[in-house]
């Protein structure tokens, strides 16, 4: 976990488009990205990302927020995509990124899409960041939120309520002001916080609209999406294990301002109404839908914190998905790449 603390650690990287995304050639013994952010995991021919040693031929893709990319495995070759990609002659490529939420996922694939050979599967592997999300100040409003989107837009120049406005050190910081999102007007009331039914409302939403550009992405590729609501320690309503209980007690007394963003999204009763409504978004556009809790709600040692999987999680996660979504095998693709 201190791999990730130092993968993690330092400026955030700012980028068109997206906001954010990972460290680019980063190198050690537990985490590896190639020269665009992307984690290598091990395919059927060895060590392979979206921009090293990519496939030539069919490939697989795995989207997501921190479970997909693989926070807390060991090694590259311990993460979901590696786990799917054991035993099969079509490997899966990780497109994961820490704190992403849908949208950003969605934009993640169709800025890559070009660079792809042809796809068979996409799991969008997900859910709980869209909620962490909505429960931010204007979640409802134009695009959204985001992770850091606070530090974005300081980067702006822009100043936070009750900071005297000072002048932007970019261009587009400036063109922020003219617009409205800083305009030296009286300070804006104390945003109310969102209610867990509210925030599941937003996440939904927001999920369905993503999901349907996806699908029109997807739909020349003749490859199959499927929807994963990704599991938590308190969703799957599992039995700590002792491992599990020291590494989130530790976590809660270190971060525990991180952690208070979650614990609201985090009852049983939010998951069962999100998963169902989720489950609904997904029958209406023919996509599979597939709750990854269950999976993972032995007395095992599965989780490194509340939202995160170690080694064994990922392949029990990975070996559930590939029975509940029929992955594999020698299907015939329709379309071309």
């Amino acid at each position: 976990m201190k791999q990730y603390e130092d993968f993690a650690a330092g400026d955030v990287r700012w980028l068109p488009y997206l906001v954010f995304f990972n460290r680019t050639g980063y190198r050690s013994p537990v985490v590896n990205t190639d020269a665009g952010g992307f984690r290598l995991g091990l395919g059927p021919d060895g060590p392979c990302s979206l921009l090293e040693n990519r496939p030539d031929g069919e490939v697989n893709v795995l989207l997501g927020g921190s479970p997909a990319f693989g926070f807390g495995a060991t090694a590259d070759e311990h993460t979901i995509t590696s786990a799917l990609s054991r035993g099969e002659r079509v490997p899966w490529l990780n497109l994961g990124a820490p704190a992403f939420n849908s949208t950003q996922e969605l934009v993640l694939f169709m800025l890559h899409r070009h660079q792809l050979p042809r796809v068979r599967d996409i799991i969008v592997f997900s859910g709980l960041n869209d909620l962490v999300v909505a429960g931010l100040p204007d979640a409802r409003a134009d695009y959204g939120q985001f992770f850091f989107s606070g530090e974005f837009f300081s980067q702006l120049g822009v100043p936070e309520a009750g900071q005297q406005l000072r002048q932007p050190k970019w261009a587009l910081g400036r063109l922020a002001q003219r617009i409205g999102l800083s305009s030296g007007a009286a300070e804006p009331e104390e945003p109310r916080t969102p209610t867990p039914e509210e925030r599941v409302d937003t996440a939904v939403a927001q999920c369905a609209r993503d999901l349907d550009r996806l699908l029109e992405l997807a739909a020349p590729t003749g490859a199959r999406v499927h929807f994963v609501l990704q599991p938590t320690a308190l969703w799957t309503g599992k039995r700590r294990s002792p491992e599990e209980r020291a590494l989130i007690d530790d976590a809660d007394r270190k971060m525990a301002a991180v952690w208070d963003l979650f614990r609201p999204i985090l009852d049983p009763a939010v998951h069962a109404a999100y998963r169902d409504r989720l489950a609904e978004v997904c029958a209406q556009r023919s996509v599979s839908f597939f709750d990854a809790n269950p999976a993972v709600s032995g007395d095992e040692w599965f989780f490194v914190d509340l939202v995160h999987l170690n080694d064994e999680g990922n392949r029990v996660v990975a070996e559930a998905l590939r029975t509940g979504l029929g992955l594999g095998g020698d299907r015939e693709l329709e379309g071309v790449g």
